[in-house]
């Protein structure tokens, strides 16, 4: 079989780049050759490349003795963010990992998937999905939960808390990118809250919460500048459990009656991941089988 370099920044709390971090390792642990290409340190040397718990083994120090020969035979793995024809891949997965915006200078020979089934542009029903959830049911789950003491305010990436109107409840903790610093602390706080005010709409730590034992109420419907609707929510993978689309007594009832919907759709889709991952790698050889390039 081909082997797969995946195109990723460094390991960081993202889960955009947790996703492509975990398919290396998954591949791995399939017996397949798969590397990873770092394009971007995010910690700026604070902190590790990989997650020390998967394994993922690092090209950019053997580039220049492992590339040629990847370079011809590999299948690279690029998120929808990155330029592979900068480093002359010849075989080209694009893993879309946000809502699909056609570009003039898409490459239709590129082999194209879909993080969820609710990103592509025209969803057809027939388009290639590999939902990976990175989300860690182990450490975020509403075992031992205390009475919750909190409600939260996730602003999300890059500070879009735009308004004035904080949420009134037990205790207000304001919920930044970088806090809590680790991921067993993020889990311990949002098992004590009760409602996660959020202006990220499809942000992780919205799943994160509502796997605690709280609800999301959802402040915004724009997620990367991109309007969604109610619609675009229900299409996902785990659907529009444990959220309240508004602050009324309706949809607050509403959200905590389905949130078990959403905890076992994301128990369905982790037990279902490694039957899918070995469908995908399947149809990318096949794919590539004939030595087409993209």
């Amino acid at each position: 079989m081909r082997p797969y370099v995946i195109v990723t920044p460094s390991w960081c709390p993202s889960a955009g780049v947790r996703v492509l971090h975990e398919l290396c390792h998954e591949l791995r642990s399939q017996g397949l050759e798969a590397y990873l290409l770092i394009t971007r340190d995010m910690s700026n040397g604070t902190a590790p490349l990989v997650n020390p718990a998967f394994h993922t083994p690092v090209i950019n120090g053997a580039m220049e003795a492992q590339w040629p020969r990847l370079q011809q035979e590999a299948i690279t793995i690029c998120p929808d963010s990155a330029t592979p024809n900068e480093m002359g891949a010849k075989r080209v997965v694009r893993y879309v990992l946000g809502k699909e915006v056609p570009q003039p200078h898409d490459n239709p020979r590129e082999f194209r998937v879909y993080w969820s089934r609710a990103y592509p542009a025209q969803r057809r029903g027939d388009h290639r999905v590999l939902y990976l959830q990175p989300v860690d049911l182990g450490l975020f789950n509403d075992l031992n939960r205390p009475a919750p003491t909190q409600d939260m305010l996730w602003i999300g990436k890059g500070g879009r808390y735009v308004g004035p109107d904080v949420p009134q409840g037990p205790q207000v903790v304001r919920l930044t990118y970088e806090w809590p610093a680790t991921r067993p602390a993020l889990a311990a706080e949002l098992r004590k809250t009760r409602y996660l005010y959020t202006y990220d709409t499809l942000s992780s730590t919205n799943l994160e919460a509502i796997l605690c034992g709280g609800i999301v109420i959802l402040k915004t419907m724009k997620y990367h500048a991109w309007d969604w609707t109610r619609r675009d929510i229900e299409a996902t993978e785990t659907g529009s459990g444990g959220y309240a689309f508004d602050e009324t007594p309706y949809e607050i009832e509403r959200a905590w009656a389905t949130r078990g919907e959403l905890v076992e759709n994301i128990r369905h889709h982790k037990a279902m991941f490694r039957q899918h991952l070995w469908e995908f790698v399947q149809a990318s050889q096949r794919h590539f089988r004939t030595g087409t390039s993209s």
